[in-house]
């Protein structure tokens, strides 16, 4: 699987438990577009494909990571290639954005920086 390490990026999610409810929806939006941007573009590529596959193609975040990846459960496994097919898209996907997704991890370090900043 590629990966897009980020330094820190627990470390947010850990301080972000810390934070009121609204701060937590509010980073966690944040850390989703990053990898929406990702997942759109991952399903341009592959629709004229398989267009339900591509509809398959979901953002989620978890604590360790952001994963850009496929909901739908394998159907026949007559086609081993598939897969990698859809790894190939994903990661050509995330390498046009990965500048895009730096910036929007920051926007969402910045945010939570801010918050505990302000608080008495």
């Amino acid at each position: 699987m590629a990966t897009l390490a980020v330094e820190g990026y627990s470390g947010l999610l850990r301080a972000t438990a810390r934070a009121d409810k609204e701060q937590k929806k509010a980073t966690r939006k944040i850390l989703e577009q990053a990898g929406e941007s990702v997942r759109r573009d991952a399903q341009s590529f592959f629709s004229p494909i398989n267009s339900r596959t591509a509809a398959g193609f979901k953002t989620r975040v978890r604590v360790r990571e952001i994963v850009v990846g496929q909901s739908l459960r394998k159907t026949t496994g007559k086609h081993p290639e598939y897969g990698r097919h859809q790894m190939r898209v994903l990661v050509r996907a995330r390498t046009l954005h990965e500048d895009e997704m730096m910036r929007d991890l920051e926007r969402a370090f910045d945010q939570v920086a801010d918050h505990f900043n302000k608080l008495p």
